[in-house]
């Protein structure tokens, strides 16, 4: 991915469905990036101390228990951290956090079109990104 120096780093992901987290990290490496899955918000933190990586990205289904707080947490030591969540836009994270973006969850017959998720990712990289630098 030369040239496309805007791409985050490292992208922790977190939603409860084993197969989609796999499969979303194996995208994001694919892109370029060091993906993080995780089942659950604490798995992730633990994931991220262990490893002693600080997420560019966090791409979270904001159901999940803990996900505010989580979210909260990190923002407060990475006011530059882009969130994006996973599922229906009407889902809410609190008043103070908002995502930079909304992913849908793919149908599983998308689940087979790895490039055109590949692009689709990039893109949703790229607008994080510049709607970060806004």
């Amino acid at each position: 991915m030369a040239g496309e120096a805007n791409v985050a780093q490292t992208v922790i992901i977190v939603d409860d469905d084993l197969g989609f987290v796999w499969w979303l990290g194996e995208i994001f490496n694919d892109a370029g990036c060091r993906a993080l899955p995780a089942l659950a918000c604490g798995d992730a933190v633990v994931l991220a101390k262990r490893l002693g990586v600080e997420p560019d990205l966090i791409i979270l289904n904001p159901s999940l228990r803990g996900a505010s707080k989580m979210l909260k947490n990190y923002v407060q030591t990475n006011p530059h951290l882009k969130i994006v969540t996973i599922g229906p836009p009407l889902m809410r994270l609190g008043a103070s956090i908002q995502p930079h973006a909304i992913l849908e969850r793919p149908s599983p017959s998308d689940l087979f079109l790895r490039r055109d998720w590949l692009e689709k990712l990039r893109k949703l990289v790229w607008q994080v990104e510049a709607v970060g630098a806004g």
